[in-house]
């Protein structure tokens, strides 16, 4: 079994500015599991634990994708929720063509038994994963609220294999699908 998901990689400056954000809200009360920055990525589709049968017909159905390049705005830190926090994560800004592009690898993964996902989509890089919530972590928030991340061209999306380890998964790229 394979676990995989389909992502789009980040500019280094996006890495960059994560790392710094992290060592804000490091220096907080919460704790924090934050995103190793080289591994920060927007996620298009989790697809879980598949046979090395499925994996192949997963990427041979996601190599056939077309479609255009188009530009994302990573801005602002928030929460995921405000009654029930559990994910810091960066916003992104587009015109519709990420939630497009979903819709496409959803369309084009259901035919071989992949459920398409019943929550509507979120554009986001996740930063950090909350463990203990306390208030100290509002005002790191509030520090990066409006911040300008980055904006950069996409140009095609990778499907990338999650091995969960003590100290975090490790992600290896197994297709790269370009625009």
């Amino acid at each position: 079994m394979t676990r995989v998901f389909v992502a789009i990689e980040l500019p280094e400056l996006a890495k960059e500015k994560i790392s710094k954000i992290e060592k804000c809200l490091l220096d907080t009360d919460s704790r924090i599991n934050p995103v190793n920055p080289d591994y920060a990525h927007i996620t298009l589709k989790f697809i879980g634990d598949v046979e090395d049968k499925q994996l192949e017909s997963i990427k041979k159905s996601l190599f056939l994708i077309k479609y255009s390049k188009y530009h994302i705005n990573l801005k602002g830190l928030k929460l995921n929720s405000k009654k029930s926090p559990r994910i810091v994560w960066i916003e992104g800004y587009d015109n519709k063509e990420t939630t497009m592009l979903v819709e496409i690898i959803e369309d084009a993964l259901y035919p071989l038994g992949i459920e398409k996902e019943n929550r509507s989509y979120k554009l986001h890089a996740t930063v950090a994963r909350i463990k203990r919530w306390h208030n100290s972590l509002m005002p790191a928030i509030k520090l990066f609220e409006d911040e300008e991340i980055c904006d950069f061209e996409v140009c095609g999306f990778k499907l990338k294999k999650s091995t969960l380890t003590p100290k975090g998964p490790v992600y290896e790229d197994i297709l790269e699908v370009s625009f």
